[in-house]
Parts: C-alpha cells; structure tokens; sequence
C-alpha cells in the first residue's frame, strides 16, 4: 500500500495540479473575454485558439456572430426565433459555457427572452478576424443546424488525421440524428483516405453500414481512384448496393405520397360523389370550397397569436362549418333552381367558381401561406434514408377518420338512410314524406364542408392561392366517375388508385405528361366499365 502511496504522491497529485490549473487558466481566459479591455480580449481569445479546447468553442462562435451576451451571469447565446403580435420577438436562450445547453425556465419550458433582456457583450472587427482561420471548426457546434451540416460536410475528404479528435469531440456532443450519422460519414472517410490499406474494407463496410448522405459519392471516388484491384471491386460493389436500396426507398416514398394525395382526392371527392348522385348536379364551384376551408385556416392563424399551434386545431372544424354554409347559402340561391338541368348548373357554378376565386384575390392577394404546427413538422425515420413527414401521416389519418364518420352517416342514421333512398328513387322518397329540398341542401352544406376539411389540410402540404381548388377539381371529378357515383367504396379505391398513379407515372415522366397518360388510362377503363368501379343506380339512371 505504501508503494501506491508514494505514486499518487509523486505522480499523480502533480498531474492533478497542472489538470486543475489547466481548467482554471481556460476559465481566467473566459473571464478576461467577459470582462477586459479590447487588448486583453484579444489575447484570451487568442489564447483559447491555441488551447484547441472544444468545449470553448461555442463560446467562440458566439462571439464569431456577434451573438454573445450575459443572463443572470451565464454566458448565452440566442437560438431559434420565436415571432408574437403580443410582445417583442424572442429568443431560444442557449448557454454557451462551460456547457453548451438549452436553458430552462422556473417552470420546465424552454427559455424564450427579448433581447433587451440580454446583456451583449461586444468585440472589436479585428478581434473577430483571429478567429477566420478555425471557423469550420466552431461551426461545428454551432446552434444552427444548416452550418453544422456544412461544417462536417467540408472536412469530407481531406487526408489529415489530425482533425478526427474535433470531429470526435464535436459529434459527442451532437443529439440531431441526421447529423450524426453525417459526422460519422465524414470520420469514416478520413480514415479512408488516411488509414493503412489493411484497414481499408473496414472503414467502406463501416461507411456503407452508417450510409450518410454522400456515402455513395465518397464510395465511387474512392472506387476510381483505387489501385488495388479487391478494394476497388468492394467499393463499387457497396455503391451499387446502395444505389439499389436507394430505388427501392424512393419507389416507397412515392407511393406514401400517392397515399397521402389520394387522401386528399377521397376527401374532395366524398362530397362531390353524394351531391352528384343525390341531386345529379355536376358541380364546378366545389373545388372553390376547398380553397374557402384554406383561406378560413389563414384566417384563424392571422387572428391567433403565431406562436399557437391551437390556430391550426380549431381552424380544422371552422373550415369545414364555414365551406359548408357557403354550400348551403350557393345551393339555396342558384342550384336549387337549376335541378333536372345539367347544362345550366354546369355553367352556373362554373361562374360561381370564378367570382369566388377573384373575391378571394381581391382580398387575399395572389399567395399566402400557412405555418404548419411544430407537432406536425419533421417526420418519422422508418429507416435510413425514408422519413414519413408527419404533415403527410395526419393528412391520411384526418382522411381515414372523415371516411369514417362519412360512412356512419350514411349507412348508420336516418339522414343517411334519406339520403341513400333519395339517391335511388327521388319520386318515391317525396312520396314517402322525405322533404327532398331540405335534404339537397343539407347534403350540400356536408358535402361542401367535406372539400373545405380537404383544403384546411392542404395547408400543410402547400401555399394557399386563389385557384387552388381548379387544381383538384378534375381529379375528384375522375375520382367520382372512376368509382361509381355516390359509393364510399368506390370513392375510396379510386382516390388511392389515381393518387399512387400518378405518384408513380411522375417519377418517370414530367407532371404533365403523367396526368395525360392517367386521363387516357381513365377513358380506356371507362370504355368497359361506364358506371364507375362500384356504380349505384342514382336518379339519373331512371331518366
């Protein structure tokens, strides 16, 4: 025991010290970058450079943005920006050192401060300039997201081992996944480049296994550059796996968004179908009422403060409520009128369609758009490379539940079972005291409130314009004859059908030639089929 005495004493406790006066010379060197002269600032500053310490180096990119300030004597730095019609802008407030970490509130929420509750501490342009030469470096752990990306991507490869020990440094204190499976990429290429030869086919299996964003470019450079013939094959071989993997992913994703417009057309096209077959009325203003249930969204958000995400939430009813009345008010004034004449309400509420699409750029203007609520923002990696946006994900879940409800309705209540027997013999119906009027327009308002829904979670896929509603009209109108008028069922097949269709026909021709090539598929399948997938006899069949 003695002998482990007489080493701590001589070695240990010594080494000890000069750790413990290491910390308190960064720590003086902090200080006198807090609180000394511009002279004296510019020699800690200076002399933390040398230090090569990572852990300072969010304090030095604070100061390398002119974003370094003081809150309640912790060294801060401002993160993302919080925007409100009820105060001054705020701030994400990030400490800086000897930790780089979100800061918290009394309450557990993260801390949101006005500048003029900081304290900034200022340094001179020629203090700023010492630090031109380590930029990469500190932006590596920089607060913003786009410049550590840009960051590791820059020291992609190099040959020079001496790096790694930042990147390792660095990427432990990395929590986002993407850009830690990039730090990974850019340390396995490092290794690539520099590493013996022996250890070549353990730095590709190990960049193949992490599959950055740019393995497969660092693979095929690598490839072509490559004198031994093994490793050359293994690299091409591993680029093309990933190649194949990579097809195979983006058909996927193709078809999730297929399943995601198809959701949309299903929603347009519920209403759309019930009308069609309850009243015969092609209707041309009903992709206007999508567009009235975007433009409530807009609404709610610009009445609301924007740094709620509960606009988003009571918009989603409000917008149907509110694409509904307008339904029941236009069916009242001009459709109920027009019945039994196809011609006229076809060129009826096409007008109606155009007066509505100009009041709205009236007052609207010609673009806006929503902000998608932040639950909604980012998405589910299922695996490397294929991420479900969240946005898309309740999209189809909003779809599947009105589908839902639409079906209780109609084959689960009395005003269903009004609707459904309307649909197939009006003339009866009316005999049997079923008041046809009030149910057509009752069936407007819920068939128009089903395409302003649509349009409310159009928001979150795109901007809101005026004519927005003419870009799907046609494609519900395909939707409803494809599927047989007034079938839930064939609404349903045909919407996800035309949705993966053309999802898919676009991956390999442009926009425009894939919906031709959808609209000759349609007539040919029409040609066969004339009633639609599942047709109902309507009151249009009994003419």
């Amino acid at each position: 025991m003695k002998y482990i005495f007489y080493f701590l004493l001589v070695f240990a406790w010594p080494l000890s010290l000069l750790a413990d006066r290491a910390v308190n010379n960064t720590q003086m060197q902090v200080n006198t970058v807090i609180s000394g002269s511009d002279s004296l600032k510019t020699i800690a500053i200076n002399n933390l450079i040398i230090s090569e310490k990572t852990e300072v180096y969010p304090l030095l990119s604070a100061i390398n943005d002119k974003k370094l300030f003081m809150h309640n004597n912790i060294l801060v730095t401002l993160g993302e920006k919080k925007t409100s019609d009820e105060g001054p802008e705020k701030f994400k407030i990030l400490q800086v050192y000897p930790e780089f970490k979100e800061l918290f509130s009394a309450d557990g929420n993260t801390l949101l401060l006005p500048l003029s509750e900081l304290k900034e501490i200022e340094f001179s342009r020629s203090t700023r300039l010492l630090l031109a030469p380590i930029i990469p470096y500190l932006n590596l752990l920089s607060p913003e997201v786009e410049k550590r990306k840009l960051a590791y991507s820059q020291f992609q490869g190099l040959k020079d081992k001496a790096i790694l020990p930042k990147l390792y440094s660095a990427l432990a204190q990395e929590k986002n996944k993407e850009i830690q499976r990039l730090g990974k990429e850019t340390i396995f290429s490092i290794q690539l480049n520099s590493a013996p030869e022996a250890t070549h086919k353990m730095w590709i299996d190990s960049l193949a296994l992490n599959w950055g964003p740019n393995t497969q470019s660092i693979l095929e450079q690598y490839a072509s550059s490559q004198t031994n013939g093994d490793l050359r094959a293994m690299a091409v071989l591993k680029a093309e796996e990933l190649q194949s993997k990579h097809e195979r992913l983006r058909m996927f994703q193709n078809l999730f968004s297929g399943l995601s417009l198809g959701s949309i057309l299903i929603m347009i096209a519920l209403g759309l179908s019930i009308v069609y077959g309850l009243a015969g009325v092609i209707n041309m203003a009903h992709g206007e009422f999508l567009m009235i249930g975007a433009y409530t969204t807009y609404c709610i958000q610009s009445i609301m403060s924007p740094a709620s995400d509960l606009f988003f939430w009571i918009s989603l009813p409000l917008s149907f409520i509110v694409a509904g009345f307008w339904g029941f008010v236009i069916e009242r004034l001009i459709i109920r009128h027009l019945y039994s004449r196809p011609l006229e309400s076809m060129l009826a509420t096409w007008g109606v369609g155009l007066v509505l699409v100009q009041i709205a750029r009236s007052l609207f203007g010609d673009l806006t758009a929503v902000r998608t609520p932040a639950v909604l923002s980012g998405g589910w990696e299922v695996v490397q490379h294929l991420v479900l946006p969240y946005n898309r994900l309740f999209i189809i879940f909003l779809s599947t539940f009105m589908i839902t409800v639409t079906y209780l309705v109609l084959y689960r209540s009395r005003l269903g079972l009004q609707i459904r027997a309307v649909t197939q013999n009006r003339r009866m119906s009316s005999c049997l005291g079923i008041e046809t009027n009030k149910l057509d327009a009752m069936t407007f308002f819920l068939g128009s409130g089903l395409a302003g829904l649509a349009g409310a979670a159009m928001t979150l896929i795109g901007n809101v314009v005026p004519d927005m509603g003419q870009t799907y009209i046609v494609d519900s109108f395909l939707v409803v004859v494809t599927g047989g008028v007034g079938n839930i069922a064939g609404s349903i097949v045909s919407g996800f059908g035309i949705g993966f269709l053309f999802k898919i026909l676009e991956s390999f021709f442009q926009a425009v030639y894939g919906k031709v090539l959808i609209l000759t598929l349609i007539i040919l399948f029409l040609q066969y089929k004339p009633k639609g997938l599942f047709p109902d006899k309507g009151r249009i069949g009994e003419d």
